[in-house]
C-alpha cells in the first residue's frame, strides 16, 4: 500500500486588497454626510475621524503593495540591497519623481497614527467661533521629516500641502493623499515587479459600484 502525498503550497501575506472596501465605506460615511469645513484649529468630528482614518488605510494600502514589490525583487535578485523607507525605495529602486509627495504622506501618516502632539492656542472672541492665535509642535513627540515653517499660522507640508496637525486634517487631505496613492501605484505598475490590477479593482461606495481609483473623485466632487 502506497503512502499519500500532502500537497503544499505557499502564499505571501499582502492585506493591501483587503483594505480596498473599508476605504470606499470610510468615502461613502463623509459624502453622506456632506462637507463641513472646519476652522484654523480642528475639523468636524465626523469630519475629522472619518478623513484621519481613511488616510491611515491609505497609507499602509501602498506600503503593502511595496511590500510586496521588494519581496520579489529580492527574490529574483537574492543579492540587491534595497531601503526598507517606502520614499526612498521608490526613489531610488522604481525612479519615482515623486517620492517627495510620498514621503509627505508618510509623515501626515507618522502624525495620525503616533497621535503628534500641538499646543494650540485660541480665543473666543464675542461675535462667536474661535479666533486662532498660534499652534506650536510639541518637541521630541513626534516623527517629522518634514521641516516646519515657523512663522506659519496653519502647518502644512511643503509640496502636497497636507495638513499637519492631526485635528485639522479633512476630506481636502483625503483627496490629496488619494491623488499621491494613486499616482505613485500607477507608477509602481509600470515599473515593479509581478504588477498586478489594482487600481482597476470594484468596490462598493454608498450605492455605486466603482474602480477603486475612482474614489477620491467622489469625495473631490463633494468639495
Amino acid at each position: 500500500m502506497g503512502t499519500r502525498r500532502t500537497r503544499s503550497d505557499t502564499i505571501i501575506s499582502v492585506v493591501a486588497p483587503h483594505l480596498q472596501q473599508p476605504i470606499a465605506d470610510f468615502v461613502a460615511k463623509l459624502v453622506a454626510r456632506g462637507f463641513q469645513p472646519g476652522d484654523r484649529i480642528s475639523a468636524n468630528f465626523y469630519e475629522n475621524g472619518y478623513s484621519a482614518a481613511a488616510i491611515l488605510l491609505l497609507a499602509a494600502m501602498l506600503e503593502s503593495m511595496l511590500q510586496r514589490d521588494r519581496y520579489f525583487l529580492q527574490q529574483s535578485k537574492p543579492g540587491v540591497k534595497v531601503s526598507k523607507d517606502s520614499s526612498t525605495y521608490l526613489k531610488e529602486t522604481l525612479r519615482y519623481r515623486r517620492h517627495s509627495h510620498v514621503r509627505e504622506l508618510f509623515d501626515l501618516r507618522n502624525a495620525l497614527a503616533h497621535n503628534h502632539m500641538w499646543v494650540i492656542e485660541y480665543t473666543l472672541p464675542s461675535v462667536g467661533g474661535r479666533a486662532h492665535r498660534q499652534s506650536k509642535l510639541v518637541p521630541n513627540l513626534h516623527q517629522l521629516r518634514t521641516r516646519l515653517n515657523l512663522k506659519a499660522r496653519i502647518h502644512r507640508t511643503a509640496a502636497v500641502r497636507f495638513n499637519l496637525l492631526p485635528a485639522r486634517v479633512d476630506r481636502t487631505d483625503l483627496v490629496k493623499a488619494f491623488d499621491v496613492c494613486g499616482h505613485a501605484l500607477a507608477h509602481l505598475h509600470k515599473k515593479g515587479q509581478r504588477p498586478v490590477r489594482f487600481l482597476g479593482d470594484t468596490v462598493i461606495c454608498g450605492r455605486q459600484r466603482l474602480p477603486f481609483r475612482d474614489l477620491g473623485e467622489i469625495i473631490r466632487n463633494e468639495l
